[in-house]
């Protein structure tokens, strides 16, 4: 399949050059620069003002066909460097080389992989989907015909019989179609007399009386039918049919079978008990050092995939209003929102910060190891990673250990002097451990021993992660109290104190002054 290509050179000059799916870029770019006289080395193309690459073929440059590409001058000369050549051969194993981008492609096999070329009756060549077979064809394709001119790259070599050139891969067979077996009558044919006429039945004194038996027969069993339809259509009314399905009468409602529901609600109402019952019992915690250390291990998790009925994924109408309403939200949020300056963009960052003081006096603070086990501590929003360290360092085997600490996805090591605030650790956050040596990371990361990161007691130690996650929320609905506790009775002193200031005592003799009015003015 072959297509079409306009170039515009630098006199304004369109040249069209005819491409396939193999063709490079570079080759679209040598041939006009071959047809106009001028130095491929020192010119580019571009698309839409966006440089392409001279090394992609056309089929993965994602230009259309008939589209237009620009020359345009590049700012240093583009010379030619050796490219590093890595060949896979058929047995898994890989070698590569350095060359030129002139050499061929049997220069290069030969080079890397004599030994095994040897065995190969007809050596075949795969690069980007290009398959370069026979020996001719290898020694006239050189590198930069297949767009390496810099760089690296791995091309494949593989053997490949004539047989098997001639055959194609991965070819869709339809299934054939299974002919169903003929019934076979049982009934016994009939004999056809020749008086029959038309390939009829004779017609005879028999066959009449057994016709009459028939009839009178069928009577019968219709009468029988119509009596018992009777009888059931009046059970049916003295009792009313259930309706199959409840229609419901709300907005949010399903189509679902009423036995259906039944089952659900008895589940539920089970569940439920269930989850009670299991509240009340409060997990056990370890606390294992300062700060309400505590230590638990992630293998010791068991997640369970929950079963959730077929009516969970039912739509209801009321989903589909919420869907509606969050897509005018977002769609809302990016045309509505104000054109902010950098001052007030801090001014805003700093006023979330002030929140997060408000709302949250301490933050928890879980530091993972290598070996899934994960110590948690309680902070301040105005800790630093600092005393984060510190605070790891005590529970450390070797405490005289340097590390870092830092965060996923993308690793980025925390500064020292940043507090928990500023990095947005408010009011949990997970970090990682790793020493900066990296010797003690890679023998930690073989034995997977937890005396190579933690002390050995305290394994002995370790809390469930439920106990976890129950000490972390009982720990903030307690301080939130104390918190609120703390702000009642400053408020009650506070005002007492100010009623005592404007209240004198009158057994000294001194006589109340009058409060100034501030809001007034002089004119």
């Amino acid at each position: 399949m072959e297509g079409k290509v306009t170039v515009l050179t630098p006199s304004n000059r369109r040249q069209n050059v005819k491409v396939t799916p193999n063709t490079t870029i570079l080759q679209i770019l040598e041939e006009v620069c071959q047809k106009h006289e001028l130095d491929s080395h020192e010119y580019c193309l571009k698309h839409h003002n966006k440089e392409v690459g001279l090394t992609q073929l056309f089929r993965f440059s994602g230009l259309p066909n008939n589209c237009l590409l620009e020359m345009s001058k590049t700012e240093r000369r583009r010379t030619e460097s050796n490219v590093n050549i890595c060949v896979q051969l058929e047995d898994g194993s890989r070698v590569q080389g350095e060359f030129k981008p002139s050499s061929s492609l049997w220069q290069v096999i030969e080079q890397l992989s004599s030994d095994a070329l040897k065995s190969y009756a007809s050596p075949v060549v795969i690069y980007m989907r290009q398959e370069i077979i026979g020996k001719e064809r290898l020694a006239e394709t050189t590198l930069k015909s297949l767009g390496i001119f810099e760089g690296r790259a791995m091309v494949r070599v593989i053997d490949k019989t004539a047989d098997d050139l001639k055959s194609q891969a991965n070819v869709y067979i339809p299934p054939t179609v299974k002919e169903k077996p003929k019934e076979v009558d049982e009934k016994p044919k009939q004999n056809v007399t020749k008086n029959s006429g038309g390939g009829g039945f004779a017609i005879t004194k028999d066959l009449v009386q057994s016709l009459k038996k028939s009839t009178s027969n069928t009577n019968a069993e219709n009468d029988e039918a119509v009596v018992s339809t009777t009888t059931t259509t009046d059970s049916k009314e003295i009792e009313p049919e259930k309706p199959k399905y409840d229609w419901g009468t709300g907005t949010g409602y399903s189509i679902q079978s009423s036995r259906h529901k039944q089952d659900v609600a008895k589940n539920l109402n089970g569940e439920e008990e269930a989850e009670e019952t299991a509240m009340d019992i409060e997990p056990e915690v370890i606390i294992i050092g300062e700060r309400n250390a505590i230590l638990y291990s992630l293998d010791d998790t068991q997640t369970q995939a929950e079963e959730l009925p077929d009516s969970f994924f039912d739509l209801t109408v009321e989903d589909l209003r919420l869907v509606l309403r969050d897509l005018k939200k977002t769609s809302r949020g990016d045309e509505d929102a104000p054109l902010l300056t950098e001052r007030l963009r801090q001014l805003e960052g700093q006023k979330t910060m002030l929140n997060k003081i408000a709302h949250y006096k301490n933050c928890v603070i879980r530091i993972q190891f290598p070996d899934r086990f994960v110590l948690q501590g309680i902070f301040k929003p105005i800790h630093k990673i600092s005393d984060v360290m510190d605070f790891v360092r005590k529970f450390l085997h070797n405490e005289q250990a340097m590390f870092h600490l830092f965060t996923i996805p993308p690793k980025y090591i925390l500064p020292l002097d940043k507090t928990l605030l500023e990095l947005d650790f408010v009011p949990t956050a997970v970090l990682h451990f790793v020493f900066q040596d990296k010797e003690e990371n890679t023998n930690s990361a073989d034995e997977l021993v937890v005396q190579n990161y933690l002390k050995t007691e305290l394994k002995e130690k370790l809390t469930t992660i439920e106990g976890a996650f129950y000490a972390a929320n009982k720990m903030r609905t307690t301080i939130a109290r104390v918190s609120k506790q703390n702000t009642n009775a400053d408020s009650d002193l506070s005002l007492h104190a100010q009623n005592e200031r404007r209240t004198p005592d009158s057994s000294l003799g001194a006589i109340p002054k009058k409060l100034r009015n501030t809001n007034l003015k002089m004119f």
